[in-house]
C-alpha cells in the first residue's frame, strides 16, 4: 500500500479562510500529538478565530489556522468515515470569523496512531539534533525529516499515523488520500513517501 506525508495549507481555495487566534480551555498543543485519545480534558467551548477581515475568507476542509494539528470540516470528516478510516479522535472546536459568527461542523482531528520504529533510519534523511543542543534530552535524537521512508510492517492496519519519533508531521495511507480526493476536499496535498 502507497503512504503519503500529507502536505498542510496546500490544495486551496482562492481566498482562503486563516485563524490567528484561538483559545483551547487549557489543552496544551503538544497533548494532540502525543497519540493518545483526549477523554476528560477537552471542552467543548474550545474556540479558534480569524482576527482580521483579510483572513476571512472561504473555509478549506482541511483548515488553516496557527496550530499545528489538523482541523476538518463535517464533509472531510463524513468522507473519512465512509471510507472506514480509523485513528481519529474527533473533537467538537467553535471555528470564528471576525465578527463571531460561527463557521459550523469543524472538529480537530486528534490523530491517535503513534507508531514507535515506522521511520526507517537507514534509508530515511533526517537531521539529529547536535551534541550542544540546549536540551539535552533531545540531543541525538531525530530533529527534522527530508525525505522519509516507513517500514511496511509498522504500519499494518493503519490509515493514519504520527511517528515517534518527528510528531509534528503526520503520514496517510492511499485510502485516506482516496477519500479526501473523491470528496473534492481542500486544504491538503500529499507527497508520496518510500515503504519497504
Amino acid at each position: 500500500m502507497n503512504w503519503y506525508k500529507v502536505i498542510r495549507h496546500d490544495n486551496t481555495v482562492i481566498k482562503p479562510y486563516i485563524a490567528d487566534k484561538g483559545d483551547l480551555m487549557g489543552v496544551d498543543e503538544e497533548d494532540l500529538w502525543g497519540g493518545t485519545p483526549l477523554v476528560a480534558d477537552w471542552n467543548e467551548a474550545a474556540w479558534i478565530k480569524a482576527s482580521t477581515p483579510e483572513d476571512d475568507g472561504d473555509p478549506d476542509d482541511a483548515l488553516q489556522t496557527y496550530l499545528h494539528f489538523p482541523i476538518y470540516s463535517l464533509r472531510l470528516r463524513r468522507a473519512l468515515e465512509n471510507a472506514g478510516i480509523g485513528g481519529i479522535q474527533w473533537l467538537p472546536l467553535h471555528v470564528l470569523r471576525p465578527d463571531g459568527k460561527e463557521i459550523p461542523g469543524y472538529s480537530i482531528a486528534n490523530i491517535v496512531n503513534l507508531v514507535e520504529g515506522a521511520l526507517d533510519l537507514e534509508h530515511s534523511d533526517y537531521d539529529v539534533y547536535p551534541p550542544d543542543y540546549f536540551l539535552p534530552e533531545r540531543v541525538g535524537k531525530v530533529r527534522g525529516i527530508r525525505i522519509p521512508v516507513l517500514q511496511a510492517e509498522k504500519l499494518k492496519g493503519l490509515e493514519v499515523v504520527r511517528l515517534m519519533e518527528a510528531r509534528a508531521a503526520f503520514y496517510v495511507s492511499e485510502r485516506f488520500k482516496e477519500a479526501f480526493e473523491m470528496a473534492g476536499c481542500t486544504g491538503h496535498s500529499f507527497y508520496a513517501v518510500g515503504v519497504i
